[in-house]
């Protein structure tokens, strides 16, 4: 049966309504969410990762423990100290042999540095510790140097290296998830509609057929 031309713009909005479902799906695939991922040498040594980013961002420099080892544990370790933040922190029984120093560079310039001991907020979401040191604006056409510097060795703690993340900031992610809910909704919107223009035309006439008969 030849397509009207309703019909026919109903099959374009159904095309155009797959074509944003797929291409947005593609572009948030490409956007890696983990930027930097490396352990914790366990020893006095200076550690330097290159990286860069896909998103224009904010992103969060992470500690991330392994499953079983108490928050608070993980916090002294890497130079916390009782403060407003942590009023009931106590590190007397416990050495900072993990903690380090970091600095940021941006296209070979220097930038932001710091502590682990001047750490933010903390997360047991998964059940493994995951302390947050640092977040900073990062964008894709430039390239960016991590340095860490671990002051002691710590071979003689009894865990599997944390790791150290570059991550994308997780009001970011929640961007990501409001913006993927918008375009699938406009995507459905354009296959509903498309469909309805597409089908109308084929049921009216069916209809007027079986009127005349």
């Amino acid at each position: 049966m030849k397509l009207t031309r309703i019909s026919k713009a109903g099959l374009v909005l159904i095309v155009l309504g797959l074509l944003i479902f797929v291409g947005f799906a593609v572009w948030a695939k490409s956007i890696r969410t983990t930027v930097m991922d490396i352990p914790v040498p366990m020893r006095a040594e200076a550690v330097s990762r290159d990286f860069a980013v896909d998103y224009d961002a904010i992103y969060t420099m992470w500690v991330r423990f392994d499953r079983g080892i108490p928050l608070d544990a993980a916090r002294c370790v890497l130079g916390a100290q009782k403060s407003e933040l942590h009023a009931d922190l106590d590190c007397k029984n416990a050495l900072p042999l993990l903690k380090f120093s970091w600095e940021l560079s941006r296209d070979g310039k220097n930038g932001p540095e710091g502590s682990s001991a001047d750490m933010g907020s903390s997360s047991t979401a998964d059940g493994s510790p995951s302390i947050s040191i640092f977040s900073f604006p990062a964008q894709n056409k430039h390239r960016y140097t991590a340095t860490f510097k671990f002051e002691q060795n710590a071979t003689s703690l009894m865990i599997p290296p944390p790791r150290i993340r570059i991550e994308l900031d997780i009001f970011n992610r929640e961007d990501f998830i409001w913006l993927g809910a918008a375009f699938d909704s406009l995507g459905l919107l354009l296959c509903v509609t498309g469909a309805i223009m597409l089908l109308v035309p084929v049921f009216k006439a069916k209809f007027k057929a079986q009127v005349q008969a």
